[in-house]
């Protein structure tokens, strides 16, 4: 599971009592909850390149990211968590309150299992990105559509299946067959065929292409309704459009254009610093990874 910074809930001596929004929305702003690395520790996990900040605590002030949620523009909020969960149900309640008071849906990005633990969490969440790789779970259509359903409740929730590419027989057993059945699952929403970040040598351009070539019937039926590519594949590869912008505000308080950074673009103290340092946001021109 991609995991992120905790969050506590230990105040700020200076807070900005007045705060009013940029213009410019920053597209999805991504919160990463529980510790770097998490307990699943998969070696091409983005989030394990991520180090402390300067005063060496990998932890965000919850109070500070209410007021960022207040204070920023932005279409979404992504909160991304995993076992054990009991520690991020409030700083979760707190982020979706904090959301739904500007009209903004929350996201969650979880597995199987830690919604079976505790399907509370959901509430007031507006789509479920279920994590599919044989590291959190079973991948078996039955299963996956099993949780699916459980991820919906009654209907109104979106549910996303995130199938990502861990391996060259996980990558090959998607095109030859698994992929499409995911697709066809009657509880699920989407499916987003998620590129690992940095890339491994056997996930290259060439591969892509590829791969892209074998799935060509899935493509020209599904692709951008209920089959979506990661975002460099589609971008940066592909040609079909540009950065969809991924912005993110763990661990720290840092903030990255680009969730799948490493390192920051910069740090900040107040939401009203970080909402000046945003005004006229663009997506990053360029990826923090090479595509080879």
């Amino acid at each position: 599971m991609t995991q992120g910074s905790r969050l506590s809930t230990i105040g700020r001596a200076r807070r900005s009592t007045a705060l009013s929004t940029v213009s410019a929305s920053i597209g999805v702003l991504s919160i990463q909850l529980d510790g770097v690395p998490c307990r699943v520790g998969c070696p091409f996990c983005y989030l394990g390149a991520r180090t402390a900040n300067t005063n060496g605590s990998m932890e965000l002030d919850l109070a500070l990211v209410e007021e960022l949620l207040a204070a920023i523009e932005f279409d979404e909020v992504a909160v991304a968590l995993s076992e054990p969960i009991a520690p991020w149900l409030e700083p979760l309640a707190r982020i979706v309150a904090a959301a739904h008071k500007r009209g903004k849906p929350v996201a969650v990005t979880t597995t199987a299992q830690v919604i079976a633990s505790c399907p509370a969490l959901l509430e007031g969440v507006r789509r479920v990105n279920l994590s599919v790789d044989p590291r959190k779970g079973s991948v078996a259509p039955a299963a996956v559509e099993r949780a699916a359903a459980q991820a919906r409740g009654d209907g109104e929730r979106e549910v996303v299946l995130i199938a990502s590419l861990v391996t060259p027989e996980f990558a090959e057993r998607l095109v030859e067959g698994l992929l499409a059945e995911l697709i066809a699952l009657p509880s699920v929403n989407k499916v987003a065929l998620n590129a690992l970040k940095p890339p491994p040598p056997w996930c290259d351009r060439a591969f892509w292409l590829r791969t892209c070539a074998r799935l060509a019937p899935l493509l020209a039926e599904h692709l951008d309704r209920r089959l979506f590519l990661d975002c460099y594949v589609a971008a940066r590869i592909l040609g079909l459009g540009g950065c969809p912008a991924r912005a993110d505000v763990s661990p720290g308080p840092e903030f990255r254009a680009c969730v799948y950074s490493a390192t920051p673009d910069f740090r900040f103290s107040t939401a009203d610093e970080l909402k000046e340092r945003l005004a006229g946001f663009v997506p990053p021109a360029v990826c923090p990874f090479p595509i080879l």
